[in-house]
C-alpha cells in the first residue's frame, strides 16, 4: 500500500518534460503509432535526472533470494521446479510485460493521454530491472472480477475500490489477484507533492512492484519504501529486480528481448 510524502524536494523540470517521452514509450490500443524505421536517441528525450541505469544482479541466484524482500513468498515461483525460467530471469536480457489498464468510475482519470508521461517515467526507472511495461487500455465493460485473469497484470483507476480486506486505501497492489488499484483519494493531497515523480509516477511504480512480488522496505531511498519523506527516491535493489523478473516471466507472460521503441 502506498502512503504519501509530506515533504518532497522540488524537481528541476515539470512533468510536462516527459510528455513527448510518454508518446514514444506508451503503447495503447486506442492510439496506434506508425512504425518507426529509426529508433530515437533516448538521451535527448528526458533530462539527466530522469535517467536510471540497469543494475547488476550477476552475483545473485533467484533460488537464494531472501524472503524478507518478498510479499506472499509462498506464492512465488519455485526455482527448483523451473530452473530454466529462473536462469532466464538471472540473465541481462530485457523483459516486456503487457499490462491491461481500466478506468472504473474515476472522477479524475478517464483518458489514456492523462497518464502517458507518468507511464513513461515508470518505464524509465524500471530499466533498473530491465523491465518494460506495455500499457494497453481496455474498455470498462471488459474489466475482470477480482478473481479472474490472475495471470494478467492489471491496473484499475477507480473512484473508491476497497482492498480485499475491505479498506479503501489511496492505492494498493495485490499479487494473488495480479492487480493494482489507484483510487481518486490519491490525487487529493497535491500540496504534499512538489516533485513530479510522485503524481502519479511513484505510486504507479510502487504498486506494480507489489504485484510483481515485492514487499515494503525500510530504506526511504527505495521505490518500495512504506514510509515517506523528503529522502524518497525511486531506486530498486538488485535482489528486488531479480524477484520482479522471475515473476514477470513465470506469472505474467513476460517476453524476453522485446523489439521496442525508445525506453
Amino acid at each position: 500500500m502506498y502512503a504519501f510524502p509530506r515533504s518532497i524536494k522540488s524537481a528541476r523540470h515539470a512533468i510536462l518534460t516527459c510528455t513527448y517521452a510518454g508518446m514514444l514509450l506508451f503503447t495503447s490500443t486506442i492510439h496506434a503509432e506508425p512504425p518507426q524505421t529509426t529508433l530515437p536517441d533516448c538521451s535527448t528525450i528526458l533530462p539527466s535526472e530522469y535517467q536510471w541505469q540497469a543494475l547488476d544482479w550477476s552475483h545473485l541466484r533467484a533460488a537464494d533470494l531472501q524472503r524478507v524482500f518478498k510479499i506472499f513468498p509462498d506464492q512465488q515461483p519455485d526455482c527448483a521446479r523451473d530452473a530454466a525460467m529462473c536462469s532466464e530471469a538471472e540473465s541481462k536480457r530485457s523483459i516486456e510485460v503487457d499490462v491491461d489498464v481500466f478506468f472504473q468510475d474515476s472522477a479524475i482519470w478517464s483518458k489514456p493521454e492523462q497518464l502517458q508521461s507518468y507511464m513513461a517515467l515508470v518505464n524509465r526507472y524500471y530499466q533498473q530491472a530491465r523491465i518494460t511495461f506495455n500499457f494497453k487500455f481496455r474498455p470498462a465493460n471488459e474489466l475482470p472480477t477480482w478473481a479472474e485473469n490472475r495471470n494478467q497484470l492489471t491496473i484499475i483507476f477507480a473512484a473508491a475500490m476497497p482492498a480485499p480486506a475491505g479498506k479503501v486505501a489511496d492505492a494498493f497492489g495485490n499479487l494473488p489477484a495480479g492487480k493494482a488499484v489507484f483510487n481518486d483519494v490519491l490525487m487529493q493531497r497535491q500540496d504534499r507533492h512538489a516533485n513530479p515523480y510522485f503524481l502519479m509516477g511513484k505510486p504507479l511504480g510502487h504498486e506494480l512492484g507489489h504485484v510483481l512480488g515485492l514487499a515494503h522496505t525500510q530504506d526511504k531511498a527505495l521505490l518500495m519504501t512504506q514510509g515517506t519523506s523528503s529522502q524518497n527516491a525511486l531506486d530498486i535493489l538488485p535482489e528486488q529486480a531479480l524477484i520482479m523478473r522471475v515473476m514477470a516471466l513465470q506469472r505474467f507472460g513476460g517476453k524476453l528481448d522485446p523489439v521496442s521503441t525508445c525506453h
